[in-house]
């Protein structure tokens, strides 16, 4: 019964993402990164939008030339080969969610995690964009999938992890600080055993990821002439989430730099919300005239550090906190809002219900099982966390992170229930033996 469910639910799933396709009516500017550097690929020319990671590109550029076309156009409402890729991610992420949920937890917490995903609106609606997310999501999921199956103790296994999680950062830079916490759960997993073996292995799964990681940033760099850590966005992303007199958002930091962005730039004074962050940059590149734009934005992030983090520190934590709050209180939008009256497609109530329920699970699982792959989530997740806060934190940033929440998270608490109540209250077996 509960696999014929997970089979129902999957092709629900699926059906509802098919059916969100084409209900794009804008392309954002990641959107549109994506796309620049999907074409680049296609045309055999240097991969220059060094801002966005090449993993996406690299599979939008594999379903375009699968598709017999050697440009892929970046359009609204569009019914392209991204699209369809993205459908197929998702379905194998719809598929990797029961794999994984049934296998720690058994068929009921399987039937569990793909329900929470299937039905969740943001995972359905990021189908139609040419976002990152999906298969970010799908490889931050294997991540921790394949951390569990390296616990082993099998050289090979780990080896094989390692890899996968270079993989991974090629699509999500913003993974390798799950990647770091992993090794570290990985030793410290085996260190009762034996403190060397530990050690060996948790190095050798961290090597493996770095390893794979290196063509490409020596790619990179020698494009940009500079060391790039999979993309250079970090330090404007960085000084976003650091200038606390904007709270650390966008939009209010771009607010706070207006009169010297009309003084500067007078023709763009009335367009400061499409703009972007083009204009607050040059006035933050002004400032340290002797030092190249990237340098500049990186000496006005350690300025942050100093006059904020530092000399104000309870106000920093303060925001920290209330963007950390954001979110995961809100729901992306659904891609299709812009500026500062953005139109939501998306469901405030359903997020709150799905996240609070996963991170409960999570959280009592952990706890009352102490289960390794509980522990390592749950820690994972706070450190995405803490990464993301520290840049330009929003609704859209849980989103590639949900898969990974709703799998452990209904499966903790179905063994957090089984440990409550372990006479089969739940009729759960013996899973939480597993």
């Amino acid at each position: 019964m509960a696999l014929a469910g997970v089979v129902v639910l999957v092709v629900v799933g699926s059906v509802l993402r098919a059916g969100a396709i084409g209900g794009n009516l804008r392309v954002s500017s990641d959107e549109q990164g994506n796309g620049a550097n999907t074409n680049a690929i296609l045309q055999h020319a240097p991969y220059r939008a060094l801002r966005w990671a090449p993993g996406t590109p690299f599979v939008f550029a594999l379903a375009t030339r699968l598709d017999g076309h050697r440009a892929m156009p970046v359009v609204a409402r569009s019914h392209g080969p991204a699209q369809y890729a993205q459908l197929a991610i998702e379905i194998a992420t719809l598929t990797l969610i029961a794999v994984v949920a049934w296998s720690m937890a058994g068929a009921w917490a399987a039937l569990a995690a793909v329900a929470l995903a299937a039905l969740y609106v943001p995972l359905i609606l990021v189908t139609r964009t040419y976002l990152s997310e999906p298969l970010g999501g799908l490889m931050i999921l294997a991540t921790f999938a394949a951390a569990s199956w390296a616990r082993t103790r099998r050289p090979l296994a780990v080896v094989a992890a390692g890899v996968f999680a270079g993989l991974a950062c090629l699509v999500r830079e913003d993974l390798f600080p799950g990647v770091i916490v992993i090794a570290l759960a990985l030793t410290w997993a085996l260190w009762r055993s034996s403190r060397r073996r530990a050690v060996l292995l948790g190095a050798l799964y961290l090597a493996c990821a770095v390893a794979v990681l290196t063509p490409w940033v020596i790619y990179a760099s020698g494009i940009d002439g500079r060391f790039v850590p999979i993309t250079d966005g970090g330090a404007d992303s960085f000084f976003v989430g650091t200038y606390l007199p904007g709270h650390g958002q966008q939009y209010p930091d771009v607010l706070q730099f207006k009169s010297a962005i009309c003084h500067r730039f007078p023709a763009d004074c009335d367009h400061l919300v499409s703009r972007g962050t083009a204009d607050m940059f040059a006035i933050v590149a002004s400032r340290h005239p002797k030092l190249a734009t990237n340098a500049a934005i990186t000496q006005a992030d350690l300025e942050n550090i100093r006059h904020y983090a530092l000399r104000r520190p309870l106000a920093f934590a303060g925001m920290l906190a209330e963007k950390a709050w954001r979110m995961w209180s809100y729901p992306w939008s659904g891609g299709n809002g812009y500026g500062t009256n953005p139109k939501t497609d998306t469901s405030r109530l359903q997020h709150l219900l799905f996240t609070a329920l996963a991170l409960i699970g999570l959280i009592a699982g952990a706890l009352l099982t102490r289960r390794w792959s509980l522990i390592t989530v749950t820690i994972g997740l706070a450190v995405l966390t803490l990464l993301n806060i520290l840049n330009n934190a929003q609704g859209r940033d849980n989103l590639r992170l949900m898969p990974l929440l709703f799998t452990f998270g209904a499966s903790g608490l179905w063994l957090a229930g089984e440990k409550v109540w372990p006479r089969g209250g739940l009729g759960g077996g013996d899973a939480a033996s597993r």
